[in-house]
């Protein structure tokens, strides 16, 4: 049995990274446990691999389809970040003080964790002000290390991204030795952002590996020696050339109502559509208020309107996906390894909105309303090849078995079996 795990969840990572001249101290976990490639979750959006990560299964049990969703009962779109309830299947923390009563997890940055029943938690709430579990942790957090920098904040017009990553492992790595959790899971998001920035594979991407390295380091070597390490890829960014705008799409069908928005330009009428898109990066769920538009929707996508359109999911085929989930859309489209879905319906700059518009489908979580010459990299399809495969590595060579792959889903169980009393080291 380990004395405690410590699992980092790390957009982006892929095996060349994990060399020597790249995130050494990562390699240097890796020289005395094991590498393996892993085999991501679908699809490989932050809110559904960080669930799949910390249920064991897909989301046709736990139910995040995406980044944000629309709930058919209350008819609006559930925006992200989502909070730790909307998960809909058992936690790995959960499960863990099933076999080993009384085990404390820490949750750092991570996804879905808002109100997670964890002992010890932090994120930053909608001001980017430190939150945490217990509430009097974010005071001393900030009087040690300073305020969580924030993203609207520099000076430079991007975001001081580097800068966040390292509080994060700073303030968790304090925050471990002093509580000692049985588990710690750990959120390091910066080569993922990055790589949706400037893409996964020009100068800045090998840039920022070099960078990571100087605040991963610290935290890797302020480990209890007794520590099990697991480093995970949450997800894999692929270069991208432009979006696809599945909403104009529907809009050009007849399938999209529209109304004014509140502050100007133009919204849609969730309740008055025959369709729309919800764009998630790499995804796109169409919901139905007319079921018999279902062979339209999937026909065009699939036809006239198939550019840069890899999958169309109708039905029963969501099935296929790992999506058969009521969550998600009638009808998923999934891009090719190069595109991305925007969830602009608005074909003018006098038609934008404003203001967010109240549909939400524009909601932070999913693509959003950003500019498309600053997106040079998405997720969420399959990898179009092995150099976009995840890798997962070990401290330990045993607790990763004999084979060349692991599966997404199977990380959790590693952990338990981990952690288990009767697990032999």
């Amino acid at each position: 049995m380990a004395d405690r795990v410590v699992l980092l969840s790390i957009p982006q990572l892929r095996r060349r990274d994990v060399t020597p001249g790249c995130l050494a101290s990562l390699d240097a976990v890796a020289a005395k446990g094991a590498i393996n490639d892993l085999v991501p979750p679908f699809p490989g959006l932050a809110a559904s691999s960080f669930a799949t990560f910390t249920t064991g299964t897909g989301p046709y049990e736990h139910g995040l389809v995406g980044n944000a969703y629309f709930d058919r009962q209350s008819r609006t779109i559930v925006p992200g970040p989502l909070p730790d309830s909307a998960v809909q299947a058992p936690r790995l923390w959960d499960r863990l003080r099933e076999v080993r009563p009384g085990a404390r997890t820490l949750l750092w940055f991570g996804p879905n964790t808002s109100g997670a029943e964890v002992a010890i938690s932090a994120g930053v709430d909608p001001g980017w002000q430190v939150a945490t579990n217990p509430p009097g942790l974010a005071a001393g957090l900030v009087a040690r290390f300073g305020a969580f920098p924030c993203p609207e904040a520099s000076a430079k017009g991007e975001p001081p991204r580097l800068e966040c990553t390292g509080w994060m492992l700073r303030t968790a790595a304090a925050t471990i030795l002093d509580e000692a959790p049985d588990l710690a899971i750990v959120r390091v998001p910066y080569l993922g952002q990055v790589a949706r920035r400037f893409g996964p594979d020009g100068r800045e991407a090998g840039r920022a590996i070099l960078a990571l390295e100087t605040v991963l380091a610290p935290f890797l070597k302020s480990l209890p020696g007794s520590t099990l390490v697991l480093a995970a890829t949450e997800s894999v960014s692929t270069p991208v050339s432009g979006p696809i705008y599945p909403n104009r799409v529907l809009r050009a069908l007849g399938l999209i109502a529209l109304r004014p928005a509140p502050d100007g330009g133009v919204d849609v009428d969730l309740d008055k559509s025959a369709a729309f898109a919800l764009a998630d990066h790499q995804i796109a769920h169409v919901y139905l208020n007319d079921a018999s538009q279902a062979a339209t929707v999937a026909s065009a996508f699939a036809g006239l309107h198939g550019e840069g359109v890899a999958t169309v999911a109708p039905g029963s085929r969501r099935a296929e996906l790992g999506l058969d989930h009521p969550r998600s859309g009638d009808v998923i489209l999934v891009s090719d390894p190069d595109r991305w879905f925007a969830p602009d319906w608005w074909t003018s700059a006098v038609e934008r909105p404003r203001t967010p518009a109240p549909s939400g489908l524009a909601a932070s979580g999913a693509s959003g309303p950003v500019d498309a010459g600053q997106v040079h990299g998405s997720l969420g399809a399959p990898p179009p090849s092995p150099s976009y495969l995840g890798v997962v590595v070990a401290s330990l060579r045993q607790v990763l078995g004999d084979g060349s792959q692991i599966a997404a889903r199977d990380l959790a169980g590693i952990v338990l079996d981990a952690l288990s009393p009767d697990h032999q080291a």
